[in-house]
């Protein structure tokens, strides 16, 4: 899993205080990164710094590898530092953060077709795609999606997820780009075209030119997810706005950027998203449900049998005859509410 920032630098402390500048050399070394060609003549704390950088640039990040090799060192202390941050904020059958099932107390059911898609992003190279649409017309399905994408984006590759809601907002396609490029922290905002009548509706080449320009001077990974594309409170300009930066991104597939369309249920045309990825978004369904139970009960160690498990979804699901965003939300509460009782071995 990667490490965020204040991880890296409690991390680098601890081998700071506990290895001498050879051993953290020769594991290093050992890693494929010569620490005294990048940093000559530095402290122990800022090689552990940069190795940890330095590993977290390769795709997928192999800082883990790092904490693998420290929880088998011999100094207890770095030891016990490497096995608390190898243990996950989540739970997955697998163990595999692809196949989470929860995310720290969220409960995130079925989506088998959402979760190979991003396998796409999980394992990139120049020619896979850079786009997920997420499609349905059931509301709150798709932004449902957005707690495993941000779990998914740190979990596997680094990235950090950016969400963009366009529900009840009124932006133009200019001040869709600036939102934009805020949460990417995109240089050059202060250049980015004018438009003669803004808000302009429809011709947005100057816009999308500026933003292509500059998708190559990301420092990070982004994974921007725009979302409420269905909603009826959005515009048709916006929505092809939003549809031209997943094709730009698409085109241009730039190393640090992956862009998915929450809720884009028009029709893909365009020869640049052929081959992105989608998911058809539902709700869950009381077999899925039970599915859940069971294997959530099997990391206390207990077994749930199914008779039982599908007997307690199907009660939760005959509460709420009209499955609607509304009822979707109080199901999940009573689901996650399950799943804290299956987790220490209750059962009921």
């Amino acid at each position: 899993m990667p490490l965020n920032g204040p991880q890296t630098s409690k991390l680098a402390d601890v081998i700071g205080r506990e290895l001498p500048p050879a051993a953290l050399d020769l594991i290093a070394t050992d890693l494929g990164v010569k620490l005294s060609h990048l940093l000559p003549g530095a402290s122990v704390k800022e090689w552990a710094v940069k190795l940890i950088e330095e590993l977290q640039r390769r795709m997928p990040p192999e800082d883990g590898t790092l904490l693998e090799v420290l929880k088998q060192h011999k100094n207890q202390t770095l030891s016990a530092a490497a096995h608390k941050l190898l243990q996950p904020d989540f739970l997955s059958p697998t163990d595999d953060p692809h196949d989470a099932i929860v995310l720290g107390g969220i409960a995130f059911v079925a989506r088998d077709q959402l979760r190979r898609a991003l396998r796409m992003f999980t394992h990139p190279n120049r020619f896979t795609t850079r786009v997920l649409i997420v499609r349905g017309e059931e509301p709150g399905g798709k932004s449902y999606s957005w707690e495993f994408l941000r779990h998914l984006a740190f979990a596997s590759v680094g990235a950090t997820a950016r969400r963009l809601p366009l529900k009840g907002t009124s932006y133009s396609p200019r001040a869709f780009l600036v939102q934009v490029y805020n949460l990417l922290l995109l240089p050059d905002l202060v250049t980015l075209p004018t438009m003669a009548d803004d808000p302009q509706l429809m011709k947005i080449d100057p816009l999308m030119n500026h933003f292509k320009g500059r998708l190559d001077l990301l420092s990070k990974r982004y994974w921007l997810v725009i979302d409420d594309l269905n909603h009826d409170s959005v515009t048709p300009e916006i929505r092809a706005i939003a549809y031209a930066v997943a094709c730009a991104v698409e085109e241009l597939k730039p190393d640090n950027l992956w862009v998915v369309l929450l809720g884009y249920n028009t029709p893909v045309v365009d020869l640049d998203l052929n081959r992105a990825e989608s998911d058809d978004a539902v709700f869950p369904s009381a077999r899925s449900v039970a599915e859940h139970f069971e294997a959530v009960a099997r990391f206390s160690g207990k077994l749930f049998p199914s008779a039982r498990a599908r007997e307690i979804a199907d009660v939760m699901f005959s509460e709420f005859p009209k499955l609607d965003k509304e009822a979707m939300s109080k199901l999940t509460q009573r689901v996650e509410k399950m799943d804290e009782r299956l987790r220490v071995g209750q059962q009921p």
